[in-house]
């Protein structure tokens, strides 16, 4: 593991730590407008050695100021500007939701189809993930024409590949051996 993603998630695990369950969702969100408000141009600077920690600092609470953050948000990125973390900004945010997803029992999915999905495929899907691992899914969707037909589910570590482009490969496999 990158130091870079060592060091965001303490930052992160802080102020998980700090929150109860009911702002975690609130913060989160908060987390994600400012890091979208944050281009590379600003990542860069951030993580410039050029720019003294004051200006870092500096543009960073005119930010907090303009977006409007909770008061533990607010405490936790300043830190980081007074310790020169800026430049982890998005790793800190991805390592926060990972703590607020485990607390609130989200867990992510990403499904892969070759067509696009009706509602009701989607949703049945859905509901079989929350079953079977017992947690509040979240699903994005991605398409890929490749797969020719079916989907992927990754869910976690673990895979389900329904694709017809893996099943012609393996029967292509089967008759080659």
């Amino acid at each position: 593991m990158r130091l870079e993603v060592r060091i965001a998630r303490r930052y992160a695990k802080a102020l998980a730590d700090v929150l109860p369950d009911e702002k975690l969702g609130k913060v989160n969100e908060e987390i994600k407008t400012l890091i979208s408000l944050l281009d590379d141009k600003a990542i860069r600077y951030f993580k410039s050695p050029v720019v003294s920690l004051e200006k870092k600092k500096g543009l960073m609470e005119q930010i907090l100021e303009k977006v409007g953050v909770s008061e533990e948000l607010k405490k936790v990125l300043l830190l980081m500007a007074q310790k020169d973390r800026l430049g982890i900004v998005r790793e800190f945010a991805s390592e926060f939701e990972k703590f607020a997803d485990l607390r609130l029992g989200i867990i992510k999915a990403e499904i892969v189809s070759a067509v696009e999905m009706d509602e009701e495929t989607l949703s049945k899907i859905k509901e079989k993930i929350e079953d079977l691992f017992g947690k509040k899914a979240e699903i994005t969707v991605k398409l890929d024409p490749s797969l020719i037909g079916g989907f992927i589910v990754k869910v976690a570590d673990k895979v389900l590949d329904a694709s017809i482009k893996t099943q012609l490969e393996m029967l292509k496999k089967t008759i080659a051996d």
